[in-house]
């Protein structure tokens, strides 16, 4: 079905608001899962949002929760997000991250005890909205098997690299191949994967996203490569948050909270003139694009710029909302 902005933040918003969230804070929250879904990315967005107030309703998210600073080292700081609600922290760590920036040309703020943020991308976005480069990386619960392995030990720990520009560059990846949320959007599309994603129950390659859903044998990003660097953005988020790992976060929650974040914004504007900038990226993306094409029907694609016509077309058409994900929202 298609859906308006203003219909799926005011069901967000009702729902929110019949567990007691403050007003404000609801309102807020809504409108990110809207923007969220709206900017394409359904997987974190709407398809997200039951799941969300599961957590809520188990306690595990703290709506009236605000994150505390607990030290700060010049153009680093660390933070305590109390367990608060992850999009509307994210949003606030990255902005503090800028404000730092400006001041120092670089800010890092790492923070523990944190939900989950739902887009990562929507972080990196703000900092280059603002003309900032902006990287962010989370942890997670263990949801993928460390390469040669069946079990699963490492997080898929989303690493986001946003570069400021016209229109904004932007690297929004999981550590797997696909993430569970576009596993459940291919699921409930009936699609399969585009290339493998995971692990069979015989331990063969598969597309299926359902079956990768159901066994957890989900398929790291560049099979050793993504393994190693999930590795090693969960120990660089746990040291600078002085937070929780993945292992900690698995073994000693009953759920995924408490998580370890960190925000980074760089400034760009004192390092070089715009109009340097603009012709130095420009020139990166015509050479890359006018390459030769594989397929003359398939553009070479460059990060993140689909985002700006997903945008367009959804405001101009509608959201396209499942209709079980409406149904499952709409009861809540």
């Amino acid at each position: 079905m298609k859906l308006s902005f203003e219909t799926l933040q005011k069901e967000f918003k009702r729902v929110l608001i019949a567990r007691h969230v403050k007003p404000d804070v609801a309102d807020e929250c809504a409108t990110m899962f809207a923007q969220t879904t709206e900017s394409g990315v359904y997987s974190h967005g709407v398809n997200r949002f039951p799941r969300f107030i599961q957590q809520l309703d188990q306690g595990d998210i703290h709506p009236d929760a605000v994150a505390k600073k607990i030290l700060s080292l010049g153009a680093i700081e660390q933070w305590d997000a109390q367990r608060s609600i992850g999009n509307l922290t994210a949003k606030k760590m990255m902005d503090r991250a800028i404000s730092l920036a400006s001041d120092h040309g670089i800010g890092l703020v790492a923070l523990r005890n944190a939900n989950h943020w739902m887009r990562g991308g929507s972080y990196g976005w703000q900092a280059a909205e603002k003309g900032y480069i902006g990287i962010c990386w989370t942890n997670s619960i263990a949801v993928m098997p460390p390469w040669g392995a069946k079990e699963c030990r490492i997080g898929t720990n989303p690493l986001i690299v946003a570069i400021p520009g016209s229109p904004i560059t932007m690297v929004d990846m999981s550590m797997s191949m696909f993430s569970y949320g576009m596993l459940e959007v291919n699921r409930l599309a009936g699609r399969e994967l585009p290339v493998d994603g995971g692990f069979d129950d015989n331990g063969q390659l598969t597309r299926e996203p359902g079956v990768i859903e159901k066994n957890r044998r989900i398929l790291p990003m560049g099979y050793w490569k993504g393994s190693g660097l999930s590795i090693v953005l969960d120990m660089i988020a746990t040291l600078l948050s002085d937070g929780a790992s993945v292992a900690e976060v698995t073994e000693d929650n009953s759920d995924e909270y408490g998580i370890s974040q960190i925000f980074i914004a760089i400034e760009v504007d004192r390092l070089i003139d715009g109009a340097t900038r603009d012709a130095k990226l420009r020139r990166i993306m015509d050479y890359v694009t006018t390459a030769e094409r594989n397929n003359p029907d398939e553009a070479v694609r460059l990060p993140g710029h689909e985002f700006t016509r997903l945008l367009a077309e959804n405001r101009r058409n509608g959201i396209t909302v499942d209709d079980s994900v409406w149904a499952k929202i709409q009861a809540l």
